[in-house]
């Protein structure tokens, strides 16, 4: 099934120009492949798909793509093809197929935040374009928009939309909503949680962790959610104790600035950030190394 268990979304990394440093991509995405993650998305969130060109975003997902592809593993990537116009996402959209992507992932990004009509518009256009499967990320902090679950029962009856990628909140929450969306959709139809803080503390399997930290600590997540759906509780624990530093310390530190910051406490050459984000203050970073040091 599409869009379950660990799905990790990797950073893409920038040289000292700024380039996309494809280099250091294809290193992290074999590095992915041998941890044992469940999927790998490129161009999501962490991936730094707003400031990225056609022609980055292409070339990101045909070198991790290929790097896959390489390996005796299989591991399916994904690729994000949010955008602000409709046009651009279902051009983002066939350069992915086209790059071999397993499934695209988009959120209702606008400028003008947008209506449930338009996103349902949008979401049907685009399943209309693509046999690829779709997963729906609702993320309503950037977005302003919040997919009701009347809508995501709507669009799960298009044959290729086939997950929703949520927000957590608390523990109760998000079980509520999970109840929710499952009773509106069909068997089959892929729930996930996003936000590693609320993967982190909540100590909710759901059918999907996705995560931008997990694509640089996979060995630290994957075994959290297997000590978590086994019912090891002690293993859950004593895994979750060293992880809760290092994921509140991100959380207190600028999104996706820090990203990068765990990338290069972690060993990669990740680049800082594009322009206008800075990166995060050298204290900072220090502070992140010496949780990283200590895992």
């Amino acid at each position: 099934m599409d869009f379950t268990g660990v799905v990790a979304y990797p950073i893409t990394p920038f040289a000292a120009d700024g380039a996309v440093n494809y280099a250091e991509l294809r290193r992290m995405t074999s590095s992915l492949v041998a941890s044992g993650v469940d999927s790998i998305t490129v161009l999501g969130s962490s991936g730094s798909f707003a400031y990225l060109d056609r022609t980055e975003r292409a070339g990101v997902v045909a070198t991790a793509v290929e790097e896959a592809a390489g390996t005796d593993k299989q591991v399916s990537v994904y690729a994000g093809v949010s955008a602000v116009g409709t046009r651009e996402i279902l051009t983002f959209a066939a350069d992915a197929e086209d790059a071999g992507a397993a499934g695209l992932v988009v959120s209702a990004v606008s400028y003008v935040p947008l209506m449930a009509e338009e996103v349902a518009a949008q979401t049907r256009t685009l399943a209309g374009r693509t046999e690829l499967p779709i997963c729906l990320y609702n993320n309503p902090g950037t977005t302003q928009f919040d997919f009701p679950v009347e809508l995501v029962g709507e669009l799960s009856t298009l044959s290729n939309v086939v997950a929703l990628k949520d927000p957590a909140g608390t523990p109760e929450t998000f079980m509520a909503r999970a109840a929710a969306v499952q009773e509106t959709t069909s068997e089959g139809f892929a729930h996930g949680i996003s936000g590693d803080p609320a993967i982190v503390d909540n100590a909710v399997a759901a059918d999907a962790w996705h995560s931008g930290a997990a694509a640089l600590l996979p060995e630290l997540y994957l075994t959290l959610r297997a000590a978590l759906v086994s019912g090891d509780n002690a293993g859950f624990a004593a895994c979750r104790e060293i992880l809760t530093p290092v994921i509140h310390t991100l959380a207190a530190q600028r999104e996706l600035s820090s990203l990068h910051s765990l990338a290069r406490a972690c060993g990669w050459d990740a680049g800082d950030p594009r322009l206008p984000l800075l990166p995060v203050p050298g204290s900072q970073q220090r502070d992140l190394a010496r949780l990283i040091d200590h895992v």
